[in-house]
Order: C-alpha cells, then structure tokens, then sequence
C-alpha cells in the first residue's frame, strides 16, 4: 500500500498513540496492524507498518522491546520523547 503524505502522518501518530496505551510492556507489530486496519488502513502491509516503526525508532519516538521470551515476535514502546512528542500534539 503506497500511502499518501497525510495518510502516513496519521499511521506514525496512531502508532504512538497505541503504543502509548501499552505502557512499558508495548505492542506486538501483528497487533499494532490490527488496530491501524480497524482504523480504515485495510491494504496497509506488515512490511510496510515495520518501515514506520524504524522511521519512529530512528526518531527516538519508538524502541523494540526486550523479550526473553519469543523474542521473534518484536514488540515496540513508546519512549519519553515520543510522550512528550504527543504531548504537543495535543492541545
């Protein structure tokens, strides 16, 4: 799915905002594709959804998460900049 400007800001900002919602335990990227096809995203990709979560992660908006358990599936947090990045978002 080739996504408009727009429509990429309101991916990487509902990305943020769910994870923000998962605390320190974040979010599994299946899950995260999910929530975004509910949102209207139906085409989005999981390939796709990964390229936004390295572009938040190279924000400092987004870092992995650290599983000893099942460590393959990837799941993502948001960080202190990416809080305070909502923040201002938000008046």
């Amino acid at each position: 799915m080739q996504l408009s400007p727009e429509q990429r800001e309101q991916v990487r900002l509902s990305i943020l905002r769910y994870c923000e919602s998962a605390d320190q335990y974040g979010l599994a990227v299946a899950l995260l594709l999910q929530f975004l096809r509910s949102e209207g995203f139906r085409a989005l990709s999981s390939d796709r959804l990964r390229v936004e979560l390295l572009y938040l992660a190279d924000k400092a908006f987004l870092v992995p998460v650290a599983k000893p358990i099942s460590p393959e599936n990837q799941a993502w947090r948001i960080t202190a900049a990416g809080r305070d990045f909502l923040a201002t978002q938000n008046p």
